[in-house]
């Protein structure tokens, strides 16, 4: 399978995690893309890939250009909120209040940590993941490897990159989190141009991720 196949493909399927499209785009156009509004981004995907991206994937790619321009996600529970529900399902939530589970705050948080380094959680979000932590039975000392960092005054990505590498899958949480890296390793393993890059993103840093890409 061809390496443009591959991304039209990805592009088109509303299973495509937000990493993935990301990387795609970030590759291709570079950084600036993260200045253009979606309907530009819709237009150069469709032109450069032969590809009709799927309203998820658009979905995701604005929510990742959420994560990556502004400090909305670690800020405001609003974008918080919107956030993690447009990373897990997809689907965006930002003008009704729709509830985040603790899985899709983990995974979530897993995504931004492997596309951004992570910058300290307001006390409102903070509060909000104490609060749904608490709501699943969780206390204080029990809290998944995800969210160690998240309390910290200042987060250490690395060491939350590091803690991914060895899930132990004590829980619910850290198993979902560990099934949905093995989907984002698939996923990159079937275009040629991005295979590995799951490992690069973990192992070391998506500032190395960057320098390697051709624009």
């Amino acid at each position: 399978m061809g390496d443009e196949y591959a991304k039209q493909q990805a592009l088109q399927s509303s299973e495509t995690l937000a990493t993935v499209v990301n990387a795609i785009v970030r590759q291709h156009f570079g950084d600036e893309a993260y200045e253009w509004d979606p309907a530009t981004v819709y237009l150069e995907m469709r032109d450069a890939f032969k590809a009709e991206p799927s309203a998820v994937v658009m979905d995701r790619w604005s929510a990742m250009q959420v994560v990556m321009t502004t400090d909305g996600f670690f800020r405001r529970p609003d974008a918080f909120l919107g956030i993690c529900n447009t990373l897990t399902s997809g689907a965006p939530f930002f003008q009704v209040f729709d509830p985040v589970t603790v899985e899709e705050a983990a995974w979530a948080i897993t995504e931004v940590s492997l596309n951004r380094e992570l910058l300290p959680f307001s006390y409102p979000v903070r509060k909000y993941i104490r609060t749904i932590l608490n709501q699943d039975g969780y206390t204080e000392s029990e809290y998944p490897v995800i969210f160690k960092e998240v309390f910290k005054v200042k987060p250490v990505t690395p060491e939350l990159r590091e803690a991914l590498r060895d899930l132990s899958n004590k829980d619910n949480v850290e198993a979902y989190v560990d099934e949905q890296l093995k989907d984002l390793v698939y996923q990159f393993d079937q275009i040629s141009s991005l295979a590995g890059v799951d490992d690069l993103i973990l192992q070391r840093s998506t500032d190395e991720f960057v320098s390697t890409m051709e624009v």
